[in-house]
């Protein structure tokens, strides 16, 4: 964009519509503070000259963010699990509940889900608990065989004869049962689902401001321009390169607060650019600001005026 010089309003006219603003809202306050005793008050008396002790130029930075709080995470994660390990785990339950407050949660974004728990059979032993194999001790005959010894009459011939009998440890099947690796014989496992809590989606608008002059009015001031953006006038700027390089030149000012107030803000549109439940709605605003260090009649009380936007359209904000 072209460099634009913006027009900053002069002393005489922000305090003028300070008075203006001052006497609507409390006129005795006004005379008390600004008129002289047995006197008629006039306003026309009460000038920037006599009551503007010192003034500071400083600037704020202002966008506009959509924020969408509470959407889901996406992807969901599935886990098998031995029956043991199933009453160690903590189960959610959602079914006929309203949606979750994002807000008011407690806890991970994804939960382990209890209507997708079910059972599913052990392919490893075709959910029998067992894997059915030879019997190691008889070698799957489901007997043991052995030779015995016989010595036969006075001279001791010796003879072997064979002797079998049931193995004792397939009980005379000549098959074993081993419980299954897998499932540790309890036939079955249960599979769950870790699912993403589902979340009410709130849409709203946030302003985002950044003063130089860190004034307690930010936040009256945030929501003015979220709500008064047409009624104040700054200069408008696609992205923060172009800020940087073109916010002295357009202020036609300078300081080292604006400096890090202007990175300050950069910062965090680049993090809200980032955030996937953000979108930022508006370009970015530099509005001038002044400053105003004031006084009262014969100085009792101080107070200060904050001027902000251009000549043509600016906003007062004012302790007095």
């Amino acid at each position: 964009m072209p460099d634009v010089r913006i027009k900053t309003p002069n002393l005489d006219e922000i305090f003028e519509k300070w008075k203006q603003k001052s006497i609507r809202k409390d006129k005795k306050k006004m005379e008390k503070q600004f008129g002289t005793k047995g006197a008629i008050f006039s306003l026309d008396a009460v000038s920037a000259a006599e009551y503007v002790k010192d003034t500071q130029k400083e600037a704020a930075i202002y966008f506009a963010i959509k924020k969408t709080v509470g959407t889901e995470p996406k992807g969901t994660e599935e886990k098998i699990v031995l029956p043991p390990r199933v009453p160690r785990e903590t189960f959610y339950s959602f079914k006929g509940k309203s949606k979750v407050n994002k807000d008011n949660w407690k806890g991970n974004e994804k939960v382990p889900t209890y209507e997708t728990l079910q059972t599913i059979s052990c392919k490893n032993c075709s959910g029998k608990g067992y894997i059915e194999g030879k019997c190691k001790n008889c070698k799957g005959i489901g007997k043991i065989e052995e030779k015995l010894t016989i010595l036969s009459g006075e001279d001791q011939k010796k003879e072997e004869k064979s002797f079998s009998y049931s193995c004792g440890v397939c009980y005379g099947t000549g098959t074993s049962k081993e419980q299954c690796k897998d499932c540790g014989g309890h036939k079955n496992m249960y599979k769950y689902q870790i699912l993403p809590v589902p979340f009410k989606t709130v849409v709203t608008g946030i302003p985002v401001l950044h003063s130089s002059a860190q004034t307690k009015y930010e936040k009256e001031i945030e929501r003015d321009l979220h709500q008064l953006i047409e009624e104040v006038e700054g200069i408008r700027f696609n992205d923060f390169k172009d800020l940087e390089a073109k916010a002295e030149p357009s202020l036609g000012y300078w300081n080292k607060n604006i400096k890090k107030t202007i990175n300050a803000a950069g910062t965090d549109h680049k993090t809200y650019s980032k955030d996937k439940e953000a979108q930022i709605t508006t370009q970015i605003y530099l509005f001038p600001m002044i400053q105003m260090f004031c006084e009262t009649k014969k100085g009792k009380n101080k107070f200060e005026i904050y001027s902000l936007g251009s000549a043509n359209k600016f906003m007062i904000y004012s302790n007095f």
